[in-house]
């Protein structure tokens, strides 16, 4: 699977990583994992600089609308897309999409994604 899956307890944080081609059903299965872990309230960089994908409108607005039925009365925890500045459309849709629900910001690089969220823990 193109997708990896970090979780730090002590940070609350959770790193997740795709590379090379990610299809629509390997994100829903992660985002049941990020579920199953118990970690939606925690911040999360999303890191898909190195990823492939093309998912329509949508499926980006299908996949907002399952973390929100998923999270049900549980805060979800800021969200920092990493991604390649040639390739911003997905983050883009997605940061859209769940803009009401969370704290989102797209970065160019990850030194600056866990800068944001480290400002975000203080607030």
């Amino acid at each position: 699977m193109p997708i990896y899956l970090d979780i730090s307890r002590i940070d609350r944080l959770v790193v997740i990583s795709a590379h090379g081609h990610v299809a629509p059903e390997e994100i829903v299965a992660n985002l049941k994992e990020i579920k199953e872990e118990n970690v939606l309230h925690f911040g999360k960089i999303i890191d898909l600089t190195l990823a492939h994908y093309e998912l329509t409108k949508d499926q980006i607005e299908s996949l907002a609308t399952m973390l929100r039925s998923q999270a049900g009365d549980k805060s979800r925890g800021p969200l920092a897309f990493v991604i390649d500045p040639k390739r911003e459309s997905f983050a883009n849709a997605f940061a859209e999409a769940t803009k009401g629900d969370r704290p989102v910001m797209i970065f160019h690089t990850i030194h600056a994604a866990r800068q944001w969220l480290g400002l975000q823990k203080k607030t």
